[in-house]
């Protein structure tokens, strides 16, 4: 496969605080003949605060549901051998952000592709969760519709993967009633604002976490800014710490997603530390 003389610089951008930008960042977007933005309101900030200078052939601004157009007109850039800077709104481009089209195109017509690392919301609040950092599973944004995000948690209830969600602040107290209902009362992390001014992060367990939500609005503070929620995964370890509340609302659930009593009961006897007379006499109480 030939080599193209362009290169694809995958640019990762600070997520707030603009000291984060690397040294090698800037140098890649002072020398890149092109840049490839979804906002070009937020590539002015660096602009401006490194002396970054326009590309010669200018700045494209770049969704996902751009053309193939806007595409075509990237890889022939590249091909006449100019450096192009892709990078997102903020962050690490194609991580619930635009930037995989490009990126798989320029692989398929042979186009060096490179990358510059850096900031990752996702990641930084992995990291400053307190939860197993090990194996973890990106959902990024979480369907809007509550039957849709019912039928995306349930697939992924008993995968024992630290769970990282992306979700606006206007619905981050419907997540986690929903995660409540459908993955239990989890441990969980709400990092919200990330290197910004006002950074925050609220641990406990899912019931505390909306509580605290709750009682804020209450009190008419509206949350604001970006918000990374991070999920304990499905724990292997029996259930020690819990109620006969926590098992029958557990055992409706199974029941009420078409799984017969008898397999409910044996689910919940793999999950918590309970003998079998004991979880049968609580649940035969359930009408």
């Amino acid at each position: 496969m030939k080599e193209c003389s362009g290169t694809l610089f995958i640019c990762s951008t600070p997520i707030g605080n603009l000291q984060d930008a690397s040294p090698r960042l800037i140098s890649t977007l002072k020398e890149a003949g092109l840049i490839i933005a979804e906002d070009t309101r937020t590539l002015q900030k660096l602009f401006l605060r490194f002396e970054i200078k326009k590309p010669s052939s200018g700045i494209i601004s770049y969704q996902d549901y751009s053309s193939e157009t806007k595409i075509r007109h990237v890889i022939n850039e590249l091909k006449s051998g100019k450096n192009a800077a892709l990078i997102s709104e903020a962050g690490t481009p194609a991580i619930q952000d635009p930037g995989f089209k490009i990126i798989r195109d320029c692989i398929k017509e042979g186009i060096k592709v490179s990358v510059i690392p850096g900031p990752s919301a996702a990641i930084s609040a992995l990291v400053i969760s307190g939860l197993p950092t090990d194996s973890f599973l990106f959902i990024g944004f979480p369907p809007k519709k509550n039957s849709k995000l019912t039928e995306k948690l349930k697939s992924i209830k008993y995968l024992p993967f630290t769970l990282i969600f992306y979700e606006s602040p206007l619905r981050i107290i419907n997540l986690l009633k929903m995660l409540d209902d459908t993955l239990g009362n989890r441990n969980c992390c709400v990092a919200r604002e990330i290197t910004k001014l006002y950074e925050e992060t609220i641990r406990g367990s899912i019931r505390q976490v909306s509580d605290i939500l709750i009682k804020r609005q209450g009190l008419g503070k509206k949350l604001k800014g970006e918000i990374v929620l991070v999920v304990q995964g499905h724990s292997q370890e029996l259930i020690r710490n819990y109620n006969e509340t926590d098992i029958i609302k557990e055992f409706r659930q199974l029941v009420s997603s078409n799984i017969s009593p008898r397999e409910a009961l044996k689910i919940l006897r793999s999950r918590y530390d309970i003998d079998r007379n004991r979880i049968y006499n609580i649940t035969t109480k359930i009408k």
